[in-house]
């Protein structure tokens, strides 16, 4: 299983990477082709909006479905857990540390077995080089 990151996202999250006063996460939009997830677009939404479910669902139903993830800025053990919710099960989290020459990228995919876990996978990009 990978993470295939497009051009397009791969732009936006760089150029959110430059404001320190941006919003610290959002939404991966795409899609999964077998064990492969495509993000196509990502979407800035406030800390922890999509994150009730009545706001998740109307989210996806407003982007017909093409939420396969969530991605946030920094490390830290209570804004991953804070993904950690059945409707969030099977979908990307990408972990994004800007850092002063290149940014760092962590993807993994929300599992649940018992309890909630992240389960890291490998991530691509037309721009290889970029990652």
């Amino acid at each position: 299983m990978d993470v295939y990151l497009s051009e397009e996202a791969l732009l936006f999250l760089e150029g959110q990477a430059l404001d320190s006063a941006a919003g610290r996460g959002g939404l991966l939009l795409g899609h999964k082709r077998g064990p492969r997830f495509f993000v196509e677009k990502a979407f800035p939404c406030r800390s922890g909006f999509f994150l009730s479910p009545a706001n998740f669902w109307a989210l996806d139903r407003h982007f017909r479905g093409k939420i396969i993830g969530f991605y946030a800025f920094g490390p830290g053990p209570k804004k991953k857990s804070g993904f950690f919710r059945p409707f969030a099960c099977g979908k990307v989290y990408l972990e994004v540390r800007p850092g002063q020459k290149k940014m760092r990228l962590k993807p993994s995919v929300i599992e649940y077995k018992d309890a909630f876990f992240l389960q890291p996978v490998a991530l691509c990009s037309a721009s290889k080089e970029r990652i």
